[in-house]
């Protein structure tokens, strides 16, 4: 079971089932769970029966990432799960970040901090590209795997996507390219999560690091640091990554953080160039504690 193998077990059918399973008191025979996300109809005044296995899948997803566990044939919710949509897309993103390499789900952020790597000499757009699957195989997969034994492919591909957005690290573009990495969400609640001071002017490096202990696919995270070492990746901590900068000039813009630099300071982080923004390098991140969207 995975998220990338269970790949019926949508986000949102899985808040489904953990919505279910809250409802009756955390607890639910495995019968009762199936029967709610696959109901009987009626069809030419004829009881049916839905076909496909997408309520299995359901479950199956669900129980990866430790959401429900199947218990004497009752399915028992994690005491610490919330039916707040908010909440729980903020639970899933802590659960994949705590994976381990044992972990199936482990492979979702593997993913993206090879992304995000390699956005940063290429650029994000062909991340929406139908070979995108390929390119992530050939970076991540087990090169003494037989043949079929992909990793990543593009079955994979398209709930990875449904779960980087639902997580806040991709949205959907109204245009050709659709899918579009971009952490601004997941970094406006990581800062207001990580409990920094607001109001005070801290050194970019010091906010970075923090960052990096939350975001650990990211800048100074040890997730991009592996990936990096593994792939042969440059990843230099003293220049923000693509990805990073573009949500910091965001919340910057939308009055979440200010970003500060002086000419006749040292203890700069470079962010990645863009013409188009005044910002270039950052001495110090003041947050207003505005977390508003």
């Amino acid at each position: 079971m995975s998220l990338l193998t269970d790949t019926q077990g949508t986000p949102e059918r899985v808040w489904s089932a953990v919505c279910i399973t809250a409802a009756e008191g955390g607890k639910i025979s495995r019968d009762d769970l199936w029967a709610w996300l696959n109901p009987d109809f009626i069809q030419s005044g004829q009881p049916r029966q839905a076909s496909g296995d997408a309520h299995r899948q359901t479950v199956g997803a669900a129980s990866s990432l430790g959401l429900l566990t199947l218990e004497a044939g009752q399915y028992v919710l994690d005491g610490q799960v919330s039916t707040d949509y908010s909440a729980y897309a903020d639970d899933v993103h802590d659960r994949l970040c705590a994976s381990g390499r044992e972990d199936p789900n482990f492979l979702m952020l593997e993913t993206y901090a090879w992304l995000g790597l390699a956005a940063d000499a290429r650029g994000t757009e062909w991340a929406a590209a139908s070979d995108f699957a390929d390119h992530v195989e050939e970076a991540l997969g087990d090169p003494t795997a037989g043949d079929g034994a992909r990793r990543f492919n593009s079955t994979k591909q398209a709930p990875w996507r449904r779960w980087m957005r639902l997580i806040g690290l991709a949205v959907e573009l109204p245009t050709r390219l659709g899918f579009h990495p971009n952490v601004t969400h997941r970094l406006r609640v990581e800062l207001e999560r990580a409990e920094l001071p607001v109001g005070t002017p801290l050194p970019a490096a010091e906010v970075m690091t923090a960052i990096g202990r939350r975001m650990p696919y990211l800048d100074r995270g040890t997730l991009r640091a592996d990936i990096a070492a593994r792939c042969g990746l440059a990843n230099d901590p003293a220049r923000v990554s693509r990805l990073m900068s573009t949500a910091l000039r965001d919340l910057h813009d939308d009055g979440v953080i200010e970003l500060v630099s002086r000419g006749d300071a040292t203890g700069y982080v470079d962010l990645s160039p863009d013409p188009f923004h005044p910002v270039q390098s950052v001495l110090t991140i003041t947050l207003s504690g505005r977390q508003d969207d």
